[in-house]
């Protein structure tokens, strides 16, 4: 069955946005002959194509917007570090915010205990598209370049759509390692109601944790990283369904690497037991294959999700050339009795690695369609790890009001491996784009 739930009737048409010439380059006019005709039957995908995965057909644009009118929440998934996905995410938030449905913008990219620092700077004026990220200390978090990502906020305020921090707090990262959700503050986890890792996601999540850490996490050690990622779905889902709440807004855009957006296992999956009547859509943007090396078709994407249907389409896109993301990448020692949750003391600065949120699991070996490396050999700034902070009036330790330490205990001289942290090297592959001249 496909993933479009209670499908709505198409709405009103809206403009594309146009962002950038920097997209010119990395897809020009060869991808826009699909245009005439809404099905190439079996071609392989090429950038450009959109895929419709319930029917088995490329489509037009048109097409897609008419599937996601009138939708509640639309999630956008992405590669964290191709900007041409940022620029098709920008277009999309302004070509589906035409149907007259105001939806927040939730950014799994921005912690919930930044939301202060982002309100403050969303509703000043004055302040510029391009200097929002300095204003929430994007840069030192880790993510690609805020210019990247600038065109999805400039197209929220064009239709003056509120900005929501959907992410876990970095300092809960540590605690959970340790004690698993028992660690999330009362109010959060409130929120959250989460229910135990059911098997089937559990088993894929730790499969796919292993296999992102390129063979050097063992299958004992994958537990923690599974009940994270499970943890960030849900406040991703928790954010996007009490941003529906402010005046005006009905609905939700998630941003969020692809594997959050799957509808099966990830955040959609949560959005059903927050609102299980709402209508939801999921596009992923994913990097089209080198023909050269590849016969992948299109249907074999899909797949790459893992088990049943997880997308609804997909927006096939130029790739960039990356360096291979497993050469030279180090684990730190990790004591067997702890099962991977605390490195062992004579390794104080291990090399870190994701938690395969954005990374898609291959077909199968002999028939993966081909994508481009996603990361560096290594990393490319230091972690920044800062103390904790205490409540002033209550003097009680509220993980959400700290200041983040990625991939460190406080007050400790062992670091815990962190599944996503801040110097992660899957997030600065890229040299960053020049920022374009202000008038």
């Amino acid at each position: 069955m496909p993933t479009i739930y209670n499908k709505p009737q198409a709405g009103k048409t809206g403009w594309p946005f146009f962002v950038c010439l920097l997209i010119v380059f990395c897809i020009g006019v060869a991808g826009r002959s699909w245009a005439n005709s809404s099905y190439f039957g079996p071609m392989s995908p090429t950038p450009g194509l959109i895929f419709d995965v319930a029917k088995n057909e490329y489509v037009r644009l048109e097409t897609l917007q008419s599937a996601a009118a009138g939708a509640k929440y639309i999630l956008l998934g992405e590669s964290h570090t191709n900007l041409v996905h940022h620029q098709r995410q920008a277009e999309l938030v302004d070509l589906l915010s035409g149907d007259g449905i105001k939806r927040a913008v939730v950014w799994e990219m921005i912690n919930r205990d930044q939301q202060e620092a982002l309100d403050a700077a969303w509703d000043n004026p004055d302040l510029e598209i391009e200097d929002l990220g300095a204003a929430i200390g994007w840069e030192d978090s880790g993510w690609p370049s805020w210019h990247d990502y600038s065109p999805i906020a400039q197209a929220a305020r064009n239709h003056q759509l509120p900005m929501v921090a959907g992410n876990l707090p970095n300092a809960l990262l540590g605690p959970m390692m340790k004690k698993g959700t028992v660690a999330l503050p009362a109010s959060l986890a409130k929120k959250l109601v989460l229910p135990p890792l059911p098997d089937n996601i559990k088993t894929l999540f730790d499969q796919e944790i292993v296999d992102a850490h390129c063979g050097m996490l063992k299958p004992n050690q994958a537990p923690p990283f599974s009940t994270i990622q499970f943890a960030r779905d849900a406040s991703l889902a928790r954010a996007m369904f009490d941003a529906k709440h402010q005046k005006g807004i009905k609905g939700a855009f998630l941003i969020a690497g692809a594997m959050h957006v799957r509808a099966n296992v990830a955040v959609p999956w949560h959005l059903k037991r927050f609102d299980p009547k709402a209508t939801s859509i999921v596009i992923a943007m994913i990097e089209a294959p080198d023909l050269s090396v590849s016969s992948a078709k299109p249907a074999d994407f899909p797949k790459m999700f893992g088990p049943g249907h997880s997308v609804d389409f997909i927006w096939f896109t130029s790739g960039l050339e990356q360096p291979d993301p497993c050469e030279g990448i180090e684990m730190p020692n990790v004591s067997p009795q702890d099962d991977g949750m605390q490195p062992s003391a004579d390794n104080t600065d291990p090399t870190r690695s994701d938690d395969g949120a954005d990374t898609l699991a291959p077909v199968t070996p002999d028939k993966a369609p081909h994508q481009k490396n996603t990361a560096p050999s290594k990393p490319e700034m230091d972690a920044k790890t800062k103390g904790p902070k205490t409540d002033n009036d209550t003097g009680v330790h509220d993980p959400e009001k700290e200041t983040p330490a990625p991939g460190h205990k406080a007050n400790s001289k062992n670091p815990v491996i962190d599944p996503e942290p801040s110097d992660n090297p899957n997030r600065l592959i890229m040299p960053i784009p020049p920022a374009r001249p202000k008038d």
